[in-house]
């Protein structure tokens, strides 16, 4: 072969390997005959060599700008990313458009069959309620053998669910659509059948849908028939629950509410008590706690809705203490809770309120934790930082995140997640209390300033100024001398002043002293112009737990609550010792007025409250002595008299009185006040104060 030319090694150094050169004689032969136009009279030998190169010279530049071929694969191919194999080598990863398009095509019609096969009652859905008498099944049968037919597959179908789930989870289709049956029993059932398959099946985990990378990935047969079950199981759930919200909102005073309508909203809610805590760990919770809570914002009007209300306040109370680890739950029921009443403007039961008195996870909280020991948090977790190199932060990194996942799906959380649940039920409730306290609804005083004197210890320095201002404005208005009716206090009133004595001391008893100086003096006055009150108060020992004849004449129901129990008696003490051994606000004149008042009104306590006082007051001339000079009849030269019926301290002179009153106890007709009476006058001469 002779010399070739430079444009002839350049084209020849282009050619691929591979056979597939578009410049190749067999390609440029087809072009010669497409473009020939029936001239044969050339001649192929004269011509394949002319054209050959006439057609390279003008596709050199175009060759150069076109994609590369590869052997096997044919255009409508996407390259894909390279895997990494086993013994590190690189996979090549080659795919069809067309395949995958139609890949997609049969997995959305999959899809749609299964939809069309499963779909059930959606409330949101217009299907057709059931009707049995046009059900192929049971069309046949007679009214009295179609219903034992019913009763008959029903259970049969809850049975084969509870047995072998997997297999049979597509049942819940037939039960659903069941339950917008008209006839009672046929809806009744179904709606409760399904309960007891839903605790004994359903995982204590949440089920999260698959991704779209894991619908189309390849797995075994076992993997794919937990994935159909997994996610069929959180459908058919998603769509009862459904079913169970559209009937409970039928209440008795609901408009055009049938019988059946009724009983179902009561049958609904209950089904919903009794999945609230076996299944607060697996999807939709909040849809379940939701149903509870709107139940209990209405009053009950008949005594199966009064059953179902303490049933709803029970589980929502149990779900709270169960809860004292996560805090998940009580931050979702806690939330809820507020807005449900805020919604209703405060117009809610007393027992509502004190659901959050069951808030167990705020038992080991503490907000008013130093900077420094944030710091020396910091510090250790600084000292404990250990250098990593690029690839161990790379696996640190895999593992935190695969670490995540699993936390997640078993509810784990982290001491800085709790903390930061704690942090804000914390301040939901305290929030919650303080509009609540600012509206001044008189059924939920009560609970309010309970629930504040429990958690009062754990409010923080910007809330404590409000709330001790409406706290002030309450006792103010209760006791205000101008009002005539002030001796006509009724019990629920006069707890709240109680209460929200107790509740300012609680509010301050844990903050550092050092920090915080609050002026409480007009709480210790309030406390000072009641007592006059509860020693004409004849239940001053009683509750709601006392046992007492009901009243013949009353129509209402009356709601007992089941935390708020202290009894007047009770509650003074805990003011008494609140002003004087766990604050700073108890001093010798206070202690002076104070145990004469209280002498006073030992004359009209009952014998409880009487001794009660008795062993208060003992314990009080333990740490001021200037009380016994109360207890000498010798003459005294002093400014002025005794004023008993005076508004403040400071202007009873309680100086120059006189326990006359502890002579009368002296012969009280239980021995047990009379030995103590004795034993009070004798410790009282022992002291060096006694003249």
């Amino acid at each position: 072969m002779g010399k070739r030319s430079r444009k002839e090694a350049f084209i020849a150094a282009k050619r691929p390997k591979n056979g597939n050169d578009p410049l190749s004689e067999s390609n440029v032969f087809a072009e010669i005959a497409n473009d020939s136009r029936g001239d044969d009279a050339l001649s192929v030998g004269s011509r394949r060599h002319h054209n050959m190169y006439k057609e390279d010279a003008n596709k050199i530049e175009d060759y150069e700008l076109t994609p590369r071929s590869f052997k096997g694969v044919s255009s409508d191919a996407t390259e894909g990313l390279p895997v990494k194999t086993a013994d590190g080598g690189l996979k090549r990863i080659v795919l069809k458009d067309g395949d995958s398009e139609n890949e997609d095509n049969e997995v959305e019609s999959e899809k749609s069959d299964e939809d069309n096969d499963i779909a059930p009652f959606d409330g949101n859905e217009n299907v057709p309620d059931y009707d049995e008498a046009n059900d192929e099944d049971y069309k046949e049968l007679s009214p009295e053998t179609r219903e034992k037919k019913i009763k008959e597959d029903i259970a049969q179908m809850a049975e084969s669910l509870m047995e072998n789930p997997e297999d049979n989870v597509l049942l819940f289709a037939k039960l659903l659509r069941m339950m917008s049956s008209h006839v009672p029993s046929t809806a009744k059932l179904s709606l409760l059948s399904v309960v007891p398959v839903f605790k004994s099946i359903c995982p204590s985990y949440k089920v999260r849908p698959l991704t779209d990378a894991e619908k189309h990935e390849k797995v075994s047969n076992d993997v794919q028939k937990v994935r159909f079950f997994e996610q069929n199981l959180v459908r058919y759930y998603r769509k009862y629950l459904d079913v169970l919200s559209l009937h409970s909102l039928k209440f008795s005073t609901s408009p055009k509410a049938t019988d059946l309508d009724i009983v179902l909203g009561i049958l609904s809610t209950r089904a919903a008590c009794q999945l609230a805590s076996p299944l607060r760990f697996f999807n939709f919770r909040s849809d379940l706690m939701r149903i509870l809570i709107r139940r209990i914002m209405h009053k009950p009007a008949s005594a199966a809705e009064y059953d179902v209300f303490k049933e709803c306040v029970k589980t929502l109370e149990a779900l709270l203490v169960e809860d004292v680890d996560l805090g998940s739950i009580s931050l979702d029921i806690s939330r809820m809770l507020s807005r449900s009443i805020r919604r209703r403007n405060m117009k809610v039961d007393e027992s509502v309120v004190n659901i959050f008195l069951s808030l167990t996870v705020l038992r080991d909280y503490d907000p008013h934790a130093s900077a420094e020991e944030k710091e020396k948090k910091i510090k250790l977790k600084r000292k404990e930082k250990v250098f990593l190199t690029k690839k161990q932060r790379k696996e640190l990194k895999e593992k935190k995140k695969i670490e995540k996942e699993i936390k997640d799906a078993e509810f784990k959380i982290t001491a800085e997640e709790r903390e930061r649940f704690q942090a804000e039920i914390l301040r939901t409730l305290l929030t919650l209390y303080l509009e609540i306290l600012r509206s001044r609804p008189e059924k939920l005083m009560a609970p309010v300033l309970e629930g504040i004197s429990k958690y009062g210890r754990q409010v923080n320095l910007d809330m404590i100024g409000d709330f001790l201002q409406v706290l002030r404005e309450i006792s103010h208005d209760l006791l205000d001398s101008s009002n005539d009716n002030i001796m006509f206090l009724n019990a629920s009133q006069t707890r709240q002043v109680l209460l929200c004595v107790i509740t300012s001391f609680s509010l301050l008893s844990y903050l550092p002293s050092k920090r915080v100086h609050l002026d409480l003096n007009k709480f210790v006055e309030y406390l000072y112009g009641l007592l006059p009150l509860l020693s004409e108060d004849a239940e001053i020992e009683f509750s709601y737990k006392t046992l007492r004849l009901m009243d013949p004449l009353a129509t209402d129901l009356k709601m007992k609550p089941s935390v708020n129990i202290s009894t007047e008696a009770e509650l003074l003490l805990k003011g008494l010792n609140a002003i004087f051994f766990k604050s700073r606000s108890g001093s010798q004149a206070r202690s002076l007025a104070f145990t004469k008042r209280l002498y006073t009104a030992m004359l009209q306590f009952p014998d409880k409250s009487t001794i009660a006082v008795m062993k208060f007051i003992g314990k009080l001339i333990s740490r001021y002595d200037d009380i016994v000079s109360l207890y000498t009849t010798e003459d005294r030269i002093q400014n002025g008299v005794y004023r008993p019926y005076a508004e403040t301290i400071e202007g009873a002179n309680t100086e120059v009185a006189v326990l006359w009153e502890n002579l009368l106890l002296e012969k009280h007709y239980n021995p047990t006040i009379a030995m103590g009476a004795r034993a009070l006058i004798n410790r009282a001469k022992k002291e060096p104060g006694f003249m």
